[in-house]
């Protein structure tokens, strides 16, 4: 064991790693899970439900089916612009928690509120509010 100067160096060195590491962890951790919900407004409003449908955590994936995403989401525009200004992050035991917050555009100027939960990377709750309509829709 280091004493004197030597280890106190050895210890702020050390601790400066696990916090550079915590850092990168939850920023990284951030990116994707900004990703992940992109990727769901884009999937959706596609009129992809089953690529949709495999974000979801399996706790809402379980309740909440296919046909049920295709349901409320029906007719739902593609968003051109999507911005998360509002982002909250927690790690515990090994896990990933985050809140995503922010708005998404369409091309003709509707605007919704988008909130995202997620646990490790997959969404556990997602509210678009209001739901901008004016994509396809199934006959």
């Amino acid at each position: 064991m280091f004493k004197g100067p030597r280890g106190l160096l050895v210890t702020l060195l050390g601790a400066g790693l696990v916090i550079a590491a915590a850092f990168i962890f939850g920023f990284q951790g951030q990116k994707d899970d900004t990703d992940t919900s992109r990727a769901f407004l884009t999937h959706a409003a596609a009129g992809e439900m089953t690529e949709a449908h495999t974000l979801l955590h399996t706790s809402i994936a379980e309740r909440h089916s296919v046909d049920d995403l295709t349901d409320i989401l029906a007719g739902m525009d593609v968003y051109s612009t999507i911005s998360f200004p509002s982002i909250s992050f927690s790690a515990s035991n090994g896990s990933r928690s985050t809140e995503l917050t922010g708005t998404g555009t369409t091309d003709s100027g509707c605007e919704s509120a988008l909130r995202f939960d997620l646990l490790d990377g997959e969404i556990t709750f997602f509210d678009i509010t209001p739901l901008c309509r004016g994509g396809a829709r199934d006959a």
